[in-house]
């Protein structure tokens, strides 16, 4: 099994809430639906990581930095499928949208994007 994590920071600019407007919004929801109808991943997992003092609890324990703000999860059963459907022209265009809808609300720098294999 393939997996696509997106790990996201929010710009530093934007507050939690100014990010979670973002996060929730209708645009970006049906962006990522999209995305779904496009790759079609066998499962789809967005999280938002709690603002709460277990979190820091942890960073402090571990000498970490802060956790990021959302992640974003896309798994599929073979890799082979998706690298044709990646390459798609329809793919692309969708790929790009959601770029571009991002840096409103997301340090794409400060982020991590990166595919793994599930065993």
């Amino acid at each position: 099994m393939i997996r696509f994590i997106n790990c996201i920071r929010r710009r530093e600019d934007l507050s939690i809430d100014e990010f979670r407007n973002y996060w929730h919004n209708r645009e970006f929801e049906d962006l990522l639906q999209r995305v779904i109808d496009i790759t079609k991943p066998t499962r789809v997992a967005r999280n938002l990581t709690l603002d709460v003092d277990a979190n820091v609890m942890i960073q402090e324990d571990r000498g970490g930095g802060e956790p990021f703000d959302g992640v974003i999860e896309y798994w599929w059963d073979r890799g082979s499928e998706l690298i044709e459907l990646y390459n798609s022209e329809e793919a692309r265009l969708v790929r790009q949208q959601m770029i571009e809808y991002q840096r409103q609300f997301i340090d794409l720098n400060a982020s991590s994007a990166f595919f793994t294999e599930f065993q």
